[in-house]
C-alpha cells in the first residue's frame, strides 16, 4: 500500500472520527426520545470505526512486509533494465 493510499485511509478513518464527535454534540441539544436514539446510533458507529480501526492496521501489519520486498524486486528490476539499455547504447556505438 502507498503512502498516499494510506494517507488517504487514515483521513478518512479521521473525518468518520470527527462526524462521530460533531453527532455527540448535536445528541446533547436533542429532545430526550431523539437524544436516546442518536446515542445509540452513536455507540453503532463508535463500534464500528473500532473495527475498521483495527482491520487497517491489520492490513498494514500485514502488507507492510510485502510492500518493501515489491520495492526492492523494482529496484532491482528497473537496474537491471537500466544496464541492458547501457549495454545496448554501447553496442551501437
Amino acid at each position: 500500500m502507498s503512502t498516499d493510499q494510506q494517507g488517504q485511509v487514515e483521513k478518512i478513518l479521521k473525518e468518520l472520527g470527527k462526524k462521530i464527535d460533531d453527532l455527540i454534540l448535536e445528541a446533547k441539544d436533542a429532545k430526550d426520545d431523539i437524544r436516546d436514539e442518536v446515542e445509540e446510533k452513536i455507540k453503532e458507529l463508535k463500534k464500528k470505526k473500532g473495527k475498521l480501526d483495527d482491520e487497517y492496521q491489520s492490513f498494514k501489519e500485514k502488507n507492510e512486509g510485502k510492500w518493501d520486498e515489491i520495492k526492492s524486486h523494482l529496484s532491482s528490476a528497473a537496474e537491471e533494465i537500466k544496464m541492458a539499455a547501457e549495454a545496448a547504447f554501447r553496442k551501437k556505438s
